[in-house]
């Protein structure tokens, strides 16, 4: 053991993309992938969640989550997107979400424009939230 930090993985402008994609593919939705802003602007959210690296791995998926879903990069699926980034940004770091299945995220992600970024970051390490409200159809 070198006793050297581990290094974080972050997901790439790419990764961002492929996980709207795959959303929309999974979700069925209608409506195609459709990236509506430079591809710049999803780097300068990921560069900008690299700055906040010293408040933690959970602090960072959850402030990703909540600037995915604000920058609103895509036609539709942002909020899944969002959520499935996050998901891949802890996993790649030894972490996992609390939730999950994007069924039982559903009705919380939804609403992430209500919720701070600690809001989230409980979420994500404890499954605290709308979760027990979830619909059953």
């Amino acid at each position: 053991m070198t006793g050297e930090p581990k290094r974080v993985w972050y997901p790439s402008v790419e990764d961002v993309i492929d996980a709207n994609i795959t959303v929309l593919d999974v979700g069925g939705d209608k409506h195609p992938h459709r990236l509506l802003l430079r591809p710049e602007a999803i780097q300068t959210v990921i560069d900008r969640m690299i700055k906040v690296e010293t408040k933690g791995l959970a602090y960072q998926a959850a402030w990703l989550m909540k600037e995915l879903v604000k920058l609103h990069a895509f036609d539709g699926a942002n909020h899944r997107t969002a959520y499935l980034v996050a998901k891949m940004f802890l996993r790649r770091n030894g972490k996992r979400l609390r939730i999950a299945r994007l069924e039982d995220a559903y009705l919380f992600i939804s609403r992430l424009e209500t919720k701070t970024v600690e809001q989230v970051q409980g979420w994500i390490e404890h499954g605290e939230g709308e979760r027990s409200q979830r619909r059953v159809t």
